[in-house]
């Protein structure tokens, strides 16, 4: 809502800001100043010329920015309005946001457009549009009372939410709604409706949760999957987030029930492993997923079903199932080997850098980290981490240990070695990674489900096995079961 010209010179809810009185309010270099009090700082210019909160608000020395800022309301209170301040004459377009597509109060609420970076938008426009093509481009095979609520989320509700609440949890589907509605919050769903359906649905999904978890190392229906996937072309600029957000989406769109993990707010087991970077593509890349029960269909029409379903540049060609206690494939990653086409302008340079880098004992690299807790740069050594660089043509060929702890990326760590900004090694491609062996297979019976309780030990006491039991103070053990 637009600031009341009658708040000019009066101090608003008590926290001593007081606005000028000469011309009206919505004009550019209004003043709006903080009056001192005890204990307060002094004023302080604004820095950004919206999406202020109200700590910042207050801090306000004069002139007021000349764009529309608005204030959303103070964390602790429970108001929902924004406060706006214009800088356009009456009349004027305001930027203010609809309140049914942005939730200040919520814990996923977005940022002020001002913040975002250009290229952040577009990368998001870009993954929005792809999610969107994916919904158009085949019948939705997700369970029909999800997609019930989803529509009424959006289109309201002709009668309560009671309806809609019984037949998700008919369905044993009240954990996957309760999912569903964070979505829908972040997508700009009706409030009212969300709210009505949450307060119905919250205590269903609880106890759902509290079951499932009960009967989580006993469950032998869930079934553990490793994907492979290619990612190349026009899906290069997709990152770890957008790949987890569009398979997300296949997997959800084919009927696929993910099993959910046993977090506060439990989530779908779906993991991107060994993510890549926006820019650099792979030739057999992997996900991590659990699926709630083992897939009736053969893998190779469940992976032409998702293929069909992702956008060009991700085709998924591996389809392993393993065991639960696996570990993930992350830990078990030690090398990757890379392709990189030069272009011609560029090879010249690049081939003397690499010649210089094969040939120094050391080869350091300043990245931003931090260091014992601070922010900072943080100097690495890139020569024990790219162990090989070789060049066939304009094609360079490389290795990198993905055995360390230190996290980086790629396309910077190649781009230091060569004397390159990172954005000139676009189309990097991970040919294959290299894996050692997983020591948890090999220690089945550390892993396997452990007796629940004394039921179960009681029952297996009767069934005649032989249990030899030791007390420390007993010179002769106890049998236990068994014959007599």
């Amino acid at each position: 809502m637009a600031m009341d010209p009658s708040l000019a010179g009066r101090t608003l809810k008590g926290k001593g800001l007081t606005c000028g009185e000469e011309g009206p309010l919505n004009q550019p270099g209004v003043i709006c100043q903080w009056v001192p009090e005890a204990g307060h700082l002094p004023p302080k210019p604004s820095t950004d010329p919206s999406g202020l909160n109200w700590k910042a608000f207050f801090r306000i020395a004069h002139p007021v920015p000349t764009e529309d800022v608005e204030i959303p309301p103070w964390a602790g209170s429970k108001g929902r309005s924004f406060l706006s301040i214009s800088a356009r004459k009456g009349g004027g377009v305001s930027s203010a946001f609809r309140p049914s597509t942005h939730y200040p109060w919520s814990v996923g609420d977005l940022g002020h457009p001002s913040f975002i970076p250009a290229e952040a938008q577009a990368r998001q426009a870009r993954l929005v549009s792809a999610l969107a093509a994916m919904t158009r481009g085949g019948e939705s095979l997700e369970p029909a009372p999800l997609q019930a609520l989803w529509q009424i989320l959006f289109t309201g509700m002709p009668e309560g939410p009671e309806a809609v609440v019984e037949a998700v949890t008919a369905a044993d589907l009240a954990e996957e709604a309760m999912d569903l509605l964070r979505s829908a919050r972040r997508d700009g769903a009706d409030p009212v409706v969300v709210k009505a359906v949450a307060a119905k649905l919250e205590p269903l999904a609880a106890r759902a949760q509290v079951k499932r978890e009960a009967g989580w190392q006993l469950d032998t229906q869930r079934t553990a999957i490793r994907v492979a996937y290619a990612k190349d072309g026009p899906a290069l600029d997709f990152d770890d987030g957008d790949l987890h957000a569009l398979f997300l989406q296949a997997f959800r769109l084919e009927g696929f029930r993910l099993a959910l993990d046993l977090g506060k707010r439990p989530r779908p087991m779906l993991r991107v492993e060994l993510p890549l970077p926006a820019g650099a593509g792979g030739l057999s890349e992997w996900l991590e997923l659990s699926l709630r029960k083992e897939p009736a269909e053969s893998a190779e029409a469940m992976m032409a079903r998702l293929n069909a379903r992702l956008p060009e540049g991700l085709r998924v060609h591996g389809w392993e199932p393993h065991a639960p206690y696996a570990s993930p494939l992350g830990e078990l990653a030690l090398a990757a080997h890379w392709r990189w086409t030069c272009p011609r302008g560029l090879a010249e340079a690049a081939r003397a850098r690499a010649t210089a880098f094969l040939a120094a004992p050391e080869w350091i690299w300043e990245k931003g980290g931090k260091v014992e807790g601070r922010k900072q740069a943080k100097q690495l050594d890139l020569r024990p981490l790219v162990t090989e660089l070789r060049w066939e043509g304009d094609i360079l060929y490389g290795t990198t240990s993905l055995a360390g702890t230190e996290a980086t990326n790629p396309l910077k760590v190649l781009a230091a070695v060569l004397g390159l900004e990172p954005s000139d090694l676009r189309g990097l491609l991970r040919c294959s990674l290299s894996f050692r062996a997983d020591p948890r297979l090999a220690q089945a019976e550390r892993f396997e489900p452990k007796l629940k309780n004394m039921y179960e030990d009681a029952v297996l006491l009767a069934g005649g096995s032989n249990i030899t039991l030791v007390e420390d103070d007993d010179d002769e053990p106890i049998r236990l079961g068994g014959p007599d």
